[in-house]
């Protein structure tokens, strides 16, 4: 039995604006007071996770903007490296 993925925040990776960042609102982070400047994230969604560092913060009329910035590689890849260094425990 598997432990359903949760996305810290989730954003659509596509969904770029002006500043040719991903972003969505703070308000559907699972944790808000994790997503901070610099933060490595989980976003994306259950089906398809990627890693993401969180640029900025920016309040709006309609709530907080977060843009983030998309790690490359498979979040996969990343555990399996850390275990393999023992940066992170089987």
């Amino acid at each position: 039995m598997s432990v359903p993925i949760e996305v810290d925040i989730p954003c659509d990776p596509t969904q770029i604006d002006h500043t040719g960042l991903p972003w969505t609102f703070l308000d559907e982070a699972a944790h808000p007071d994790r997503i901070v400047p610099g933060a490595i994230v989980i976003t994306g969604d259950a089906d398809d996770p990627v890693f993401a560092r969180v640029a900025s913060l920016t309040e709006r009329s309609t709530g907080v903007k977060v843009h983030l910035e998309i790690l490359p590689g498979d979040p996969l890849e990343y555990a399996e490296a850390m275990r393999r260094t023992h940066l992170l425990s089987a």
